[in-house]
């Protein structure tokens, strides 16, 4: 048998073997996978599950370094090439992104430093568990994207944070009769300037909720927020609505509520504690019960 056929079936059984410990943690996975490359030098598959490893464990300059050993083995390995702009994201190594997307074959606008593409809308799994938090957010390129909403704070995430998302889509998620695609958040890439509050409001009136939205929303010179309606709107995005199996029916009414709990983004909480006495005011009817900063920390009294 020729050496490099056994070099090769050596390394395929060391690469096997390595998969098999993709769920187990630890060391051992990049270990055998590195003893699978060392089998067959010239073969591109262990390179990139090493890439692949460390960009699971976020470790963005080994993944880069990975992938590029991948393609120089493959120069057409999709997979190590999508992983590579990812990586280059990451570090914010724009002639490498640049590189590796138009080697993948993305059409990207002319220029150097940052991409901003405009992608379009999609639903972020930030939560990565079967009943995990999804929002909605608008990608500005191949591998990040904005939060359009305000998440819970255990997500970890808030209004206007740039997220670092996965390449492989899970799925769609349809609205209205249009399709959206899911991506699967990877890690915080730029935090935004705004912290999460949670104002618990009991009213009898509910629609006057709308005054106080469109105040925070529409803000007042450099101080403007977004406000979530936690008590109704938050989405948990389940495997099989992600993969497009099912869908929920968004459209079914909300169940009459006196009390509501409210996500509210904002920079400025002076100016957030003036508008909620100012709508409290105005609507004598409803009581504050509840209020105070839960993300980044909870410093509520």
């Amino acid at each position: 048998m020729p050496k490099h056929r056994s070099d090769r079936e050596r390394s395929e059984i060391l690469n096997r073997y390595a998969q098999r410990l993709v769920h187990r943690g630890g060391e051992r996975e990049l270990h055998w996978y590195r003893r699978a490359a060392q089998a067959d030098p010239s073969w591109a598959a262990p390179w990139f599950n090493i890439g692949l490893a460390h960009k699971y464990r976020g470790e963005w300059a080994e993944s880069l370094q990975a992938n590029r050993a991948a393609l120089e083995r493959q120069g057409d390995h999709a997979g190590a090439c999508w992983n590579l702009g990812i990586a280059a994201t990451a570090l914010s190594d724009w002639s490498s992104t640049r590189e590796a997307w138009r080697k993948y074959g993305v059409g990207l606008p002319e220029g150097e430093g940052p991409i901003e593409a405009g992608l379009g809308a999609m639903v972020l799994r930030v939560d990565l568990d079967d009943s995990g938090e999804a929002v909605w957010a608008e990608r500005i390129d191949p591998a990040r994207a904005r939060i359009l909403n305000v998440p819970l704070p255990g997500s970890g995430h808030r209004y206007a944070d740039i997220v670092l998302h996965d390449g492989a889509m899970q799925g769609t998620r349809k609205v209205e009769g249009r399709e959206y695609p899911v991506f699967n958040a990877l890690g915080l890439w730029q935090a935004s300037a705004y912290a999460t509050y949670e104002a618990l409001i009991e009213t009898p009136a509910p629609e006057t909720l709308a005054a106080l939205v469109e105040r925070v929303r529409e803000g007042q010179g450099e101080s403007k927020g977004q406000v979530e309606d936690w008590t109704h709107s938050v989405r948990y995005l389940c495997k099989a609505c992600a993969e497009g199996d099912h869908d929920h029916d968004d459209s079914a009414e909300p169940i009459p509520h006196t009390h509501f709990q409210l996500g509210i983004a904002a920079t400025d909480e002076a100016w957030l504690r003036g508008v909620l006495d100012d709508w409290l005011g105005a609507h004598p009817q409803a009581r504050l019960l509840e209020f105070g900063r839960v993300f980044p920390a909870d410093v509520t009294p």
